[in-house]
């Protein structure tokens, strides 16, 4: 009785095999392809990490400021995408946290200089509030109206408050609002250092490069400035159209944006455009 067990037990191991074999055999072939990178990223709300974080607000944000640090990509192929990832991951972290440093240290450097400068200002708003002994945020966030929306009013006005937090950089700060608002500041140097800054400064190499982008599209947009003032200054006539550099010869090719973003000739005047995110477009002010 024992033998026919065994002999039973042999048996049906050996027709197991003999399907997991063949199950084996004829498996559809593996994609060994490296997989497509996934742009959009899921957000989970802050209410919700609150949550998972135990009720710790400050673990939370800074569970998601890592997470967003290493989560977002700057392909080109979707930059709208990509800036809606950012956009979504880094205000859960200023909702849970609008204190963390890094959050809009990196919200400013990523997104207002990324194409969405209206939601950067947001966190730095936030930050500017929970910070009151801080000037970086309302200096940042004076730079950015006054740069991105030509807004001189409310640049003044946080600039100010910028110069009443500081120790060292009240005098600084109160110089560039004078200078704003007497129309002498020439925005796009300072611009540029501080991105160089940035760039210089980040120790983590895919944010080096993806902050390197960013300083590119500045210099294009100093090119295509410095390229209006010489055909302005040559034929003593305002621009009106930008393929005007290019059949007069000032330019040899316009610049590319290495964000795939691009300029564009508003009023009279060269800017960065501003991404379109479906669902959180504002008005152009």
């Amino acid at each position: 009785m024992m033998l026919l067990l065994r002999h039973g037990f042999l048996a049906l191991a050996l027709l197991s095999g003999t399907i997991a074999a063949s199950g084996w055999y004829n498996r559809p072939p593996v994609n060994a392809a490296i997989p497509m990178e996934v742009f959009d990223r899921v957000v989970i709300p802050a209410q919700l990490q609150l949550l998972l974080a135990g009720g710790d607000r400050f673990l939370a944000a800074n569970m998601e400021n890592i997470r967003a640090l290493a989560s977002p990509s700057d392909s080109p192929e979707a930059a709208a995408d990509n800036m809606l990832f950012v956009v979504r991951a880094r205000g859960a972290v200023a909702k849970l946290n609008p204190c963390h440093e890094d959050n809009y240290y990196l919200a400013n450097a990523l997104m207002t200089w990324g194409g969405a400068f209206r939601e950067g200002n947001e966190v730095l708003v936030a930050a500017a509030q929970c910070r009151f002994w801080d000037e970086i945020p309302p200096f940042l966030y004076g730079f950015n109206l006054y740069f991105f929306q030509g807004n001189v009013s409310g640049a003044v006005k946080a600039l100010d408050d910028a110069a009443d937090r500081s120790l060292v950089n009240s005098a600084p700060f109160r110089k560039l609002a004078i200078m704003i608002k007497a129309g002498s500041f020439q925005d796009d140097s300072l611009a540029l250092s501080y991105l160089e800054g940035e760039r210089d400064h980040a120790k983590d190499v895919k944010l080096r490069g993806m902050l390197d982008k960013r300083v590119a599209r500045m210099r294009g947009l100093i090119t295509l400035k410095n390229a209006q003032t010489s055909y302005e200054k040559r034929y003593n006539k305002p621009l009106t159209d930008p393929k005007m550099l290019l059949e007069t010869g000032i330019l040899k090719e316009l610049p590319s944006d290495p964000l795939k973003i691009g300029y564009e000739f508003h009023e009279g005047r060269f800017r960065m455009r501003e991404v379109k995110i479906a669902g959180l477009e504002l008005p152009n002010k």
